[in-house]
C-alpha cells in the first residue's frame, strides 16, 4: 500500500485574497513551515467544481491532509464544497478544517447556541425565516433601542446591520462593510424592506440546511474601543489581536478602515480574555461533531461591563473556514506543529 506523505492546501482561483502569482500570500509561507517541520511533502491544488471529481481521486491517492484556504465567500456553491471536502475526510484523510465544525462554528446562529454558557449573550437571538424576524424583531428593537443583526453566513462585515430606532418611531440602519446609513419612515417600512435579505433554503443543500437567516444581538457601546481577537491554532491561543475601528464608526474590520495590532496571549492585560477562551472550549466541544478543533481560527469578543464595572468580554463571532495570516507569517510555524507526529 502507497504511503500517503503529501499535504495539501486547496485554494480557488477567483477572489480578491490572492496575491501577484495568484496563490494566497500566505498558502506558501504555511507548507514551507510544514516541510521545515516534518518529512511531509506539500503542495497547492485549486478547486473546480467542474472537476472535482478528479482532485478528489487525486487527493485520495496522494494526501495524508489537506488544508482548505477557500474564503467561503468565494464560492457560488459553498454546499458543494463542503461536500467534497466531507467525501475526502470519509476516506480517512486529516481535513483541516472539516465542514462538519465550520457548519457549526463559523455560522453566526452559534451565538444564539451557546446561551446560558459562559460565552452566550441571553439576549441574542436567530431569525431563521422572514416569519421569525417580523413577528419578533419589532419588540426586541422596542426592548434595546439599538440591535445589532448579523447575516448567518459572510465576513468582512457584509451583511451586518446596526439599526436603531429614532424618539420619532423612525429607523436608522446603518450597514457595518461601508458605514452606509439608511432611513426609515417608521418599523413596518424597516421589516418589508428588509425582507429581500432573507434567503430560502435550497432544496440541494446538504450541509447549509436550516443556515439562511439573520442573528440579533445587543449593541455594545464599548465597540468603539474595539473587538479582541483571540487567534487559535487548534486548542491552543497564540496571539490576541487588538481590532481598532475608525474613529466614529461601528465597525472593526480592515475592509472599514480597522487597524490590528497583535499581541502575545501572555501579556497580563489580556488574561481574562484568554482564560475565557480556554475555558469556553469546553463549550464548543459539542458542536465539534467528534472532529478536531479547527486548524487555524478566532474568537473574537466586544467588551461589555460586569455589574461591579469589571470589564466582561462578549462573544461577537467565530471565524474558522479561512483565517488570513497574511501579515504575520512567523505563524505558519504553529500551524506547522499541528503536523508534527
Amino acid at each position: 500500500m502507497k504511503t500517503q506523505k503529501t499535504i495539501f492546501i486547496i485554494e480557488y482561483a477567483k477572489g480578491s485574497d490572492k496575491g501577484f502569482d495568484g496563490f494566497r500570500p500566505d498558502s506558501k509561507p504555511i507548507l514551507r513551515a510544514i516541510e521545515e517541520a516534518t518529512s511531509f511533502r506539500t503542495e497547492i491544488v485549486f478547486f473546480k467544481p467542474n472537476k472535482k471529481y478528479q482532485l478528489l481521486e487525486y487527493l485520495k491517492k496522494n494526501a495524508h491532509a489537506v488544508i482548505s484556504r477557500i474564503n467561503p465567500g468565494n464560492l457560488k456553491q459553498v454546499d458543494e464544497y463542503f461536500q467534497f471536502l466531507k467525501a475526502l475526510g470519509d476516506t480517512g484523510i486529516e481535513i483541516h478544517t472539516h465542514p462538519d465544525v465550520m457548519i457549526n462554528l463559523d455560522f453566526k446562529d452559534i451565538l444564539a447556541k451557546l446561551k446560558g454558557t459562559n460565552l452566550g449573550d441571553d439576549e441574542s437571538y436567530f431569525y431563521h425565516k422572514f416569519s421569525d424576524f417580523a413577528s419578533k424583531f419589532p419588540d426586541d428593537l422596542k426592548k434595546h433601542g439599538i440591535r445589532v443583526l448579523k447575516t448567518n453566513y459572510g465576513s468582512t462585515g457584509e451583511g451586518v446591520y446596526l439599526v436603531r430606532e429614532q424618539e420619532d418611531g423612525s429607523i436608522i440602519s446603518t450597514e457595518a462593510v461601508n458605514n452606509e446609513k439608511y432611513f426609515y419612515d417608521d418599523i413596518h417600512e424597516f421589516i418589508s424592506k428588509f425582507e429581500k435579505n432573507f434567503e430560502e433554503d435550497s432544496e440541494y443543500a446538504a450541509y447549509f440546511q436550516g443556515k439562511t437567516g439573520f442573528v440579533g444581538c445587543r449593541y455594545l457601546e464599548r465597540i468603539k474601543e474595539g473587538e479582541i481577537r483571540v487567534l487559535l491554532v487548534n486548542d491552543k491561543a497564540i496571539s490576541v489581536v487588538h481590532k481598532k475601528p475608525q474613529e466614529g464608526e461601528f465597525s472593526a474590520t480592515l475592509f472599514s478602515g480597522a487597524k490590528y495590532n497583535y499581541e502575545s496571549p501572555k501579556e497580563p492585560k489580556w488574561k481574562d480574555v484568554v482564560s475565557l477562551t480556554m475555558e469556553g472550549l469546553q463549550d464548543l466541544k459539542p458542536f465539534l461533531a467528534g472532529q478536531n478543533f479547527p486548524l487555524l481560527w478566532t474568537m473574537d469578543y466586544i467588551l461589555d461591563y460586569n455589574e461591579d464595572g469589571s470589564d466582561k468580554y462578549v462573544l461577537s463571532e467565530i471565524n474558522c473556514s479561512c483565517v488570513g495570516i497574511t501579515t504575520e507569517l512567523q505563524y505558519a510555524k504553529d500551524v506547522a506543529q499541528v503536523f508534527v507526529k
